[in-house]
């Protein structure tokens, strides 16, 4: 495996991409009702699932991505952070997240956190953009104290902003210590750490009868539009990258690694290979939607894009796929079904834990897979919908059960990780 010296990615990559998330808004939605519905967004309490297509409708949806996407991607560019995998997955990631549960208000207090907490350990903010990214997973509790407990504006803004800014400050270093629960088998770190934190903030609010629970807003209606989206983007992506590679090659190493959380494909591969992956990965997660007979909304969109962004980090279509047949068997046998949102979107999170796959295997991927949804479907009380990462708190448990028992089972030595 060749280090590639530079990622060749360039943030105008990532700004127009915002551009065109932008524009795609305005084409589904006139701009005076595209402004009510970032409105209603803002004001939504926005814990899981409430998705911004429903509450804002589909043109304002995408604006509202676009918004807070662009606000990191200038964030990381102004700070002149690398464009590593871990970041790009961050980024992108951001921009999923933006299609339900994430907006620009929500997710300053988690951002000023991070920041406080750097400044205070005395290390680059720059190079902890990518935890900004992935902390704002818990910012529906900034929307929910905020404006879903109903106490007074000028008492309840103030200790949202507080506790935004408290969970940003502590994120880092528990997140260095969930990493060992489940041994980088769980790409979502930052999402099961900021599980425990919702649990403990969950847990917190009820104490005093301030009850927090899910919610499930969800857009059923016509989804030409964003499965064009990610029809396109699939399309372009693969393309791009076949015209920056110069073909295919070096991607056939890629599909060997196992994924674990040291797997940065941009440095080991660079943008070519990288952009082949992802658009493969896209053309994946649509076939999985649809096969499934599954609305592409919100929350889809955000599923999708969140296997596309980790594809620079960690995931390829050959540890995805087990992760998705295990779910989507064991919904066939379960009363969840298969074409509810909930279930498509354990499919497509449930890929955190891809690694497992990775290293293990096709069948025991797909176990996992089965695993994953039985968990997945049960974590969520815990933690009222408080984090938008509910996958990633379930893969840091689903890794802890297996990974243990894998490795006395069936030990590897580890290699191409």
């Amino acid at each position: 495996m060749n280090q590639v010296e530079q990622s060749s990615f360039r943030y105008l990559d990532f700004y127009l991409l915002g551009i065109l998330v932008l524009v795609a808004g305005f084409f589904a939605q006139d701009g005076a009702s595209i402004l009510q519905g970032l409105w209603q967004i803002t004001l939504s309490p926005s814990q899981l699932i409430s998705d911004y297509m429903l509450i804002g409708g589909v043109g304002a949806a995408f604006v509202n991505s676009a918004l807070v996407y662009l606000m990191m991607v200038a964030l990381a560019h102004y700070l002149k952070s690398e464009l590593t995998g871990i970041l790009i997955a961050g980024l992108l990631t951001v921009l999923g997240f933006g299609f339900f549960g994430k907006h620009i208000l929500n997710s300053i207090p988690l951002i000023m956190g991070v920041y406080l907490y750097t400044k205070y350990q005395g290390i680059p903010f720059s190079q902890q953009v990518h935890v900004t990214c992935f902390v704002t997973g818990i910012s529906p509790a900034v929307s929910y104290i905020a404006l879903g407990l109903e106490w007074p504006l000028w008492i309840s803004i103030p200790a949202a902003i507080l506790v935004g800014v408290l969970i940003g400050m502590i994120v880092i270093p528990l997140a260095g210590h969930m990493l060992n629960f489940h041994k980088g088998y769980n790409l979502y770190n930052i999402g099961f750490t900021i599980g425990v934190i919702g649990l403990a903030l969950r847990g917190a609010l009820r104490m005093f009868d301030l009850p927090v629970d899910s919610v499930s807003h969800l857009y059923l209606e016509n989804d030409t539009i964003a499965t064009t989206f990610v029809a396109i983007m699939g399309l372009f992506l693969t393309v791009y990258g076949l015209i920056v590679n110069r073909g295919w090659r070096g991607y056939r190493e890629l599909l060997t690694r196992t994924g674990k959380t040291s797997s940065d494909y941009v440095q080991d591969y660079g943008k070519g290979i990288v952009l082949i992956n992802m658009g493969f990965l896209a053309w994946l997660c649509l076939a999985y939607v649809k096969i499934n007979g599954g609305i592409i909304n919100g929350p889809l969109i955000g599923g999708i894009l969140t296997v596309i962004a980790f594809g620079a980090f960690g995931k390829h279509p050959k540890n995805c796929l087990p992760i998705f047949l295990g779910v989507m068997m064991i919904s066939m046998l379960n009363m969840y079904g298969t074409s509810n949102t909930t279930s498509l979107l354990i499919g497509l999170f449930g890929t955190t834990i891809a690694p497992i796959s990775g290293e293990y295997g096709f069948m025991v991927g797909i176990l996992a897979g089965m695993l994953h949804k039985a968990i997945a479907s049960n974590v969520g009380i815990v933690h009222g919908g408080l984090n938008l990462y509910n996958n990633g708190f379930a893969g840091g448990f689903v890794a802890s059960l297996m990974v243990p028992l894998l490795q006395t089972f069936l030990p590897r030595d580890g290699q191409n990780e």
